[in-house]
């Protein structure tokens, strides 16, 4: 079958169209997920939900964006968590800003290897969730202010020292804590723990 001057079979042209399709489906997904995400996120109302599915929901809405920047997202779920307690929409801002100063990290130190793990697991009586990147690291001697609200080492075009503030406030909220380690040149790992409303399986003690 000839189309646009390509000599196509119908079989690949099937095939691409389905891809066509599939591709738009995605994007009506992710607007409409946009469209409730910022009418959501931010209120007080504080249900119980599954880390796991907040974290793949954060995943959905940037891994195409990492692909085409070169960064290999890799996840380490652990199944059967508890819940905890939260607005899920909130949360998944957390992990957002989180993912996008590991991206902006990475692009400045390892633009052609860059990784990002993501890992999901119980510390005593708490859910956690691990993030860590092979990106330039925080500076020893800033490292104490990055929760500081407005306080950034970007370019002015490139954020507004907000996210880390924005989400140790919202960590803090739902009852949990915020931790970061980083080296300089090394990467950074930042780890968030929020109370378990029950008790369940084996913690990560690395």
């Amino acid at each position: 079958m000839q189309n646009n001057g390509w000599n196509l079979s119908e079989d690949i042209l099937k095939e691409r169209v389905t891809d066509i399709m599939n591709q738009a489906d995605r994007m009506v997904h992710i607007i409409q997920h946009v469209r409730l995400f910022a009418r959501e996120a931010g209120k007080p109302n504080r249900l119980p939900l599954q880390v796991n599915d907040v974290v793949l929901s954060a995943l959905d809405m940037l891994s195409a964006q990492f692909r085409s920047h070169g960064i290999d997202l890799q996840t380490e779920l652990t199944e059967n968590l508890p819940d905890v307690s939260g607005n899920s929409f909130s949360l998944e801002e957390v992990i957002l800003n989180l993912l996008n100063n590991a991206r902006d990290a990475i692009e400045d130190h390892h633009p052609e290897s860059g990784h990002i793990r993501i890992r999901t697991g119980m510390a005593g009586t708490h859910v956690l969730i691990d993030m860590a990147d092979n990106g330039g690291g925080i500076p020893t001697e800033i490292l104490d202010r990055i929760f500081d609200p407005f306080f950034t080492t970007k370019d002015p075009d490139k954020g507004t020292g907000l996210g880390f503030s924005v989400s140790r406030s919202i960590v803090e909220e739902f009852g949990g804590q915020i931790e970061v380690n980083s080296q300089t040149k090394q990467g950074t790992t930042i780890r968030i723990t929020l109370p378990a409303l029950q008790n369940t399986p084996p913690e990560i003690t690395s």
